[in-house]
Formats: C-alpha cells, sequence, structure tokens
C-alpha cells in the first residue's frame, strides 16, 4: 500500500510521514514550492530522513532518524496522484477547497483515489462534491490525531498520539478500499455518519471562542514578550471565558440530540450513567495490559458507542486525552487537570482563521435551521469582525446553497455506499 501526503511539512504532515513509514507503508510526501516547503524537502534529503522527536512518553518510544530514500519526499504533484492508494490532506481545513481543485487538475477523477482529510472540520464534503462530484469517496477524521510540533526543516515532535482516532465515510466506497483503510489505521473507528465528525469538531468549540474573548490578553502578553498559555491562562484561569465555550458548546449538542445521534453531556439529560459505564469498563480492561497494540485494540471495541455518539468537551476530554470524567465538572475544571494542555500552549492566529470560516458559521447556520438560539457564536463572530475586519467570505461554509433536507440527509449519512465488487482488489 503506498499513501500520499499532501502538505508534508506541515507539523501532522510529518507526524503522518513518520507513522506511516514506521508501519511499513511506502509513501510519497508531497510539499507546495513555497520556501517552507523547499527548506523541509531539501532537509530530508540532505540527512536522507527525518527525525522524530519525543518527549517522555508512557510506549518508552525515544528519538531516533527514520531513514527516506529521495523520492519518498518532493514537490510532484502528479506522482502524488498517480502513485497513491490514499491521499492524506494534513493541512487546515480552510485550504481543502483549493487544493481538491488542484488534485482534479492533476488527474484524481481518473482513480477515485479516496482523500482522507485531517481534519475536515464542519460540514467539508458536501463543498467538495461540488468539485468533484457527488459521491466521491472522503475519510473525515474527527479531530487531528496528533497533538505535534515542526521544530525544525527535517524534525517531526509527536508530543502525543489520541488515544482514540474517528473518521466517518463518506460518499461511494469499494470495499476494498474500506479494507485498507482499516489496514492502514488499525487504531482508528470507522462509521459512516458525518455528523460525529462535522457537528463533533471540537475545534470549533476550543480554538476561535477562547482565541477571540482573551484577544486583549494574548496581546498584551505579546507586547510584554512573555508567552501565553492557551488552555491554562486562556480557559482553565478564566471562568468567564470558560463559561461562555460551555454555551456553545450545547449548541452543538443541541443539534446532535435534534439529528436523533446520542449525546453524552446535553444540559438536562447529560447521560452521564452510561458513559460512566463505558469508560470504567474500558479502564478495567486496560488495567490488564501493558502492550500497546493490545490497548489500541481494546479501546477500539469498546468505544464504539461513544464513537457513534456526540460528546460535550468535558466528555471529550475523557475520550481523548483519558482525562477521567467527574460528574457535573465545569470546562473550566476539566481544562485545567488536563497534562497535555498544562505543557504551554500558544495562541494561533489559524484558530480564527480556520475555525471561523470551517466550524463557527456551519454550526451557526446549522443551529438556525433548526430553529436553535445561536446568539453565543455570534457573540464571538461580531468579535471576529472587530477585531480582523474581514470582508471576503468565500470561504466561509455558511450552507446558503442547500436546503434543510439536504443538511439533515448529509449528516446523517444518507450518502454513504458501498460499490463495486467485493474482491475487486486485495488488500497487499
Amino acid at each position: 500500500m503506498k499513501i500520499g501526503i499532501h502538505s508534508v511539512s506541515s507539523q501532522s504532515g510529518r507526524a503522518y510521514l513518520v507513522d506511516i513509514i514506521e508501519s511499513g507503508h511506502e509513501v510519497y510526501g508531497y510539499a507546495r514550492e513555497s520556501v517552507h516547503g523547499k527548506r523541509f524537502v531539501a532537509a530530508v534529503h540532505t540527512q536522507q530522513g527525518i527525525f522524530l522527536e519525543r518527549p517522555d512518553n508512557e510506549n518508552q518510544e525515544e528519538a531516533h532518524m527514520i531513514r527516506l530514500k529521495e523520492d519518498d519526499v518532493g514537490h510532484d504533484l502528479e506522482k502524488l496522484v498517480h502513485e497513491s492508494d490514499f491521499i492524506i490532506v494534513a493541512h487546515p481545513s480552510h485550504y481543502i477547497q483549493e487544493t481538491v481543485k488542484q488534485l482534479k487538475k492533476a488527474g484524481i477523477l481518473k482513480r477515485r483515489i479516496p482523500i482522507i482529510l485531517s481534519p475536515s472540520r464542519t460540514f467539508a464534503v458536501p463543498y467538495l462534491w461540488d468539485i468533484l462530484g457527488e459521491g466521491y469517496p472522503f475519510v473525515c477524521f474527527s479531530t487531528n490525531p496528533y497533538s505535534c510540533k515542526a521544530p525544525a526543516d527535517g524534525t517531526a515532535y509527536i508530543k502525543r498520539r489520541k488515544r482514540s482516532w474517528l473518521m466517518s465515510l463518506e460518499g461511494e466506497f469499494k470495499q476494498y478500499q474500506i479494507d485498507m483503510l482499516i489496514q492502514l489505521f488499525p487504531q482508528a473507528l470507522l462509521n459512516h455518519i458525518p455528523a460525529t465528525t462535522s457537528i463533533g469538531n471540537i475545534g470549533s468549540i476550543f480554538h476561535p471562542g477562547a482565541f477571540l474573548l482573551n484577544y486583549d490578553a494574548i496581546n498584551q502578553a505579546s507586547i510584554e514578550g512573555r508567552p501565553y498559555s492557551f488552555y491554562m491562562e486562556g480557559i482553565a484561569n478564566n471562568e468567564v471565558v470558560a463559561s461562555h465555550l460551555e454555551k456553545i458548546d450545547q449548541i452543538r449538542l443541541k443539534i446532535a440530540d435534534m439529528l436523533g445521534l446520542t449525546v453524552f453531556g446535553l444540559e438536562g439529560h447529560p447521560n452521564e450513567e452510561r458513559f460512566q459505564f463505558i469508560m470504567n469498563h474500558l479502564r478495567d480492561k486496560e488495567e490488564q495490559h501493558d502492550n500497546i497494540d493490545m490497548l489500541r485494540q481494546i479501546r477500539h471495541d469498546y468505544l464504539r458507542e461513544i464513537n457513534d455518539a456526540i460528546l460535550s468537551a468535558q466528555h471529550w476530554l475523557d475520550y481523548s486525552y483519558g482525562i477521567e470524567r467527574i460528574s457535573g465538572e465545569s470546562l473550566q475544571q476539566a481544562i485545567g487537570r488536563t497534562k497535555t494542555y498544562q505543557q504551554t500552549s500558544f495562541p494561533q492566529v489559524r484558530y480564527v482563521e480556520e475555525d471561523i470560516p470551517t466550524g463557527l458559521i456551519p454550526m451557526m447556520a446549522i443551529g438556525e435551521r433548526l430553529g436553535l438560539d445561536v446568539s453565543p457564536i455570534k457573540v464571538i463572530l461580531d468579535l471576529y469582525a472587530h477585531h480582523f475586519n474581514r470582508c471576503e467570505t468565500n470561504d466561509w461554509r455558511d450552507l446558503q446553497q442547500w436546503s434543510t433536507d439536504y443538511i439533515l440527509r448529509y449528516l446523517k449519512g444518507e450518502f454513504f455506499k458501498i460499490i463495486g465488487d467485493v474482491g475487486e482488489k486485495e488488500v497487499g
């Protein structure tokens, strides 16, 4: 199996490159011919590989060099399209439409290679079907499966691999493609319910609201030349901000409830007992094993029900980072207990550049179609308009071109199909 990575020089692109090679698969990493992309490719070619940095970790994985051949990374988009079984798009979601247009020009329609969006954010695929045709196969991650950085040109830093990987299959797939996907990501939980990744878009809760509500404090820290801890200062130590984020989160959960999905954390119907039962059962099983592959399989087997549900931000922290849920605990308190966030996490402008047009805008549009009060989201959008003064909204996923019926059918997974013969291609 050969995996293509679009934007391999990005933080997550490098993480995928490392893990896919070490899993024994062939890879081609494509980088744009930007200054950044050229530096990365040159560094990898010079050192004949990519250096993986890791902090102290439970897996006892040490820093090491992963060897690469010169033709494993480069700037050839046609090579990416014509040699790959899957293409992972590893850049922010608001650039996806332009990337898919380029892939179309490079001939991707002739092969119908499944495109993996990492992540897709909210309601991405219908916009991409406008380019490639309805039914083109897309695989959508609910969130970036890595906490990672790119500290130097030829280096990948994986701070943490998230405990659970969730993907939705959207469009028309051949069975062998699904089988290959399972082989590529055996730890991942797959479904064909786009709402689980679209409405499950946790970045839309954490990123734009906390950035804009703390905008003045973030700028002041920059003026003073000191780091600003995005999650600790911005949320864990700021009750007003954390409370507002919870209000936005409840809109997301109400949408999921109206779609008929299982919801954990909905105000008035938190479903705590069922969540605790599932997670406690999982933890009991995990304590019996210390092998990483066995642990991944256990999580895969026991998290199916949660995989097909929508979780509050607090419940998501348990599911993704192992921050054991305390019934009734606020988001502010749960963030404060999250070790990954206790490490310095700097605010990034992409928290608004990506998560406003691809997260809050479509979330608000869906909420309005369903008659919900979306005023907590509008507060954030007003702050965005005030601080960023952006006029163009061409990349905003406002859903205006689709009927409410289409939106709901898409979110429920009614456009997923398995096509072709089961034995059409063997898995290598």
